[in-house]
């Protein structure tokens, strides 16, 4: 028996003796404390006393962006090949830098992981904050045929050595028919209450199905039962723009604490890109989510090649284009790369920018809500090696 069942059976027997308590003449007690009854699995008191007793503790912590909330259970979805795994390490990363995080990865192998951190000219490698663990299956330790809970029994026991903060890349390895309600209901149940028990932080990844990208995306795509979505406490979704195909977005779809920061009218823009060994997504600020679907309109290929001329010759760097224009650092270098090729230039009295208008709006709006988030660091980027994106 699993220390978690050891516990469960436990509290099961307090709570079958634990009797109301309300002598008139008792002190009185505190918020935490406060006259409870126990009916069966559930605990009753007041409204006023769930109150006084949640004030009574800290606020959750908010972590990258504000879209982890300590304590909760978020799933992270998106289709393949988008980048979902390489954003889930980035967020452990940013918050190992304060806390110790579990990072179960069932994706990659040591190899993989590896590789993606290291870069291919000078074998230099990624180091990552000393609180970012990460733990891969052992099959010689795999012991019967219920793979499901021996992984849940494990992030357990890692929990109880003091990790509180669990990263699962994917969801589909642990529940391998996620179409069917009843077994991704009953997979959701023992996670959450894993969760609830040992005060656990999970972010969760998940698949979406191909989709085109002619609408936005919503909660309904993630994949599997439409049930899954209910036990979770936040959505992030994360889809390719039509703009740029370095260019992803990510868009709030469940919110239970605070409120929607980036929602359809307000994506966090990203740009996938590789420096040195450090493959990771680059803030380009927020925009509509409009804006990145397929309808989107973009420039004829030769006006957005001036355009990239003209603001290179005001002496603006690959950075300032890229952001000017709302495309990607590498698509920068694709444009410069093409005029090369096509020997265009500019015309000789060309020195203003707005001489001709190119149809790519800037990523962010010029409102006081939209702009830019400030870049999460501020060296130069190269773009990414051509490898495959998960």
């Amino acid at each position: 028996m699993s220390a978690f069942q050891n516990r469960n059976l436990m509290e099961n027997e307090k709570l079958t003796s634990q009797q109301l308590r309300t002598a008139p003449d008792s002190a009185p007690e505190t918020a935490d404390k406060a006259a409870s009854v126990t009916t069966g699995v559930l605990t009753i008191k007041s409204a006023n006393d769930w109150i006084d007793g949640a004030a009574s503790r800290p606020d959750p912590k908010l972590y990258f962006h504000g879209l982890i909330v300590q304590g909760e259970a978020t799933v992270l979805f998106a289709s393949t090949n988008v980048g979902k795994s390489i954003l889930a390490v980035q967020i452990a990363e940013d918050i190992a830098k304060f806390e110790r995080v579990l990072c179960l990865d069932l994706e990659l192998s040591d190899k993989q992981f590896q590789v993606r951190y290291t870069d291919p000219k000078t074998g230099e490698k990624h180091v990552f904050p000393p609180n970012y663990m990460r733990a891969e299956l052992a099959p010689e330790l795999i012991g019967g045929t219920n793979l499901e809970r021996e992984i849940l029994q494990s992030i357990e026991e890692a929990a109880l050595t003091g990790t509180k903060i669990v990263v699962v890349d994917n969801m589909s390895f642990l529940c391998h028919d996620v179409e069917a309600a009843a077994q991704a209901s009953d997979f959701m149940m023992k996670l959450i209450r894993l969760k609830k028990s040992l005060g656990l932080t999970l972010l969760v990844v998940a698949h979406t199905p191909k989709r085109r990208g002619f609408k936005p995306i919503t909660q309904d795509d993630l994949a599997g039962s439409s049930k899954l979505m209910s036990f979770f406490d936040a959505g992030i979704a994360m889809a390719c723009s039509a703009r740029d195909n370095n260019l992803r977005y990510l868009k709030q779809v469940k919110v239970r604490t605070g409120e929607f920061k980036y929602d359809s009218e307000n994506v966090l823009v990203l740009d996938l890109v590789k420096e040195k060994c450090y493959l990771h997504f680059e803030s380009r600020g927020v925009a509509r989510e409009s804006e990145h679907l397929m309808h989107f309109s973009s420039s004829d290929e030769r006006d957005e090649i001036l355009h990239v001329l003209r603001l290179q010759k005001e002496g603006k760097s690959y950075r300032d284009i890229a952001k000017e224009m709302g495309i990607s650092h590498s698509k920068v270098q694709r444009r410069l790369q093409k005029a090369k090729e096509k020997n265009i230039t500019l015309p000789e009295d060309s020195t203003d920018v707005n001489s001709s208008e190119s149809a790519v709006s800037p990523v962010s709006d010029v409102s006081e809500k939209e702009k830019p988030i400030q870049a999460i660091h501020d060296t130069p980027r190269s773009p990414p090696d051509d490898e495959e994106v998960t």
